[in-house]
């Protein structure tokens, strides 16, 4: 398993290369969003944020804490785009960890309901970035032994198209 989730590691780093956040919606951020925080407040969260590359994203404690309050479901398409590959190495990585349940739980939620949000945000994701979801996805649903209609019609559906 272990020279699987080096190659699943390895499919998010080169499907992601060189994304940066740009002015999408930061970490931080998304706790100041789901506050209804002022706009000075949002900008004091996105200063200490990283911007520029996600792989330090994946150590920052704060992706975990956020999961559920603030996190996935704030990000406009392009913070998702610039933070949904540390989720994703999160996932491959350590999804055993004690304080991992609320990741786990907002991620899966957030690739596999499929609505028009969801829609709009991941139409951003170019086919090679789909690809990888989808792997990481058949990666978890394998590896935690997961049985659920909607985890496999994304993967069947959404995540399959276009590549």
């Amino acid at each position: 398993m272990h020279d699987r989730r080096a190659r699943l590691l390895q499919t998010i780093e080169e499907a992601f290369q060189g994304i940066e956040l740009g002015d999408g919606v930061s970490l931080r951020e998304t706790l100041v969003l789901d506050d209804y925080g002022s706009a000075e407040d949002r900008q004091a969260a996105r200063a200490l944020d990283e911007r520029h590359d996600w792989r330090r994203v994946i150590a920052d404690p704060e992706l975990v804490r956020l999961a559920f309050i603030g996190g996935l479901s704030f990000y406009d398409a392009t913070g998702l785009r610039f933070h949904l590959p540390a989720y994703l190495s999160l996932a491959v990585i350590d999804f055993d960890r004690p304080d991992a349940g609320n990741v786990f739980e907002s991620l899966m939620f957030q690739l596999t309901v499929m609505n028009g949000y969801q829609l709009q945000r991941f139409a951003i994701l170019d086919a090679a970035q789909r690809g990888c979801v989808r792997e990481v996805l058949i990666f978890l649903r394998e590896e935690y032994e997961l049985e659920d209609r909607e985890l496999d019609a994304a993967i069947d559906g959404y995540w399959s198209t276009g590549l």
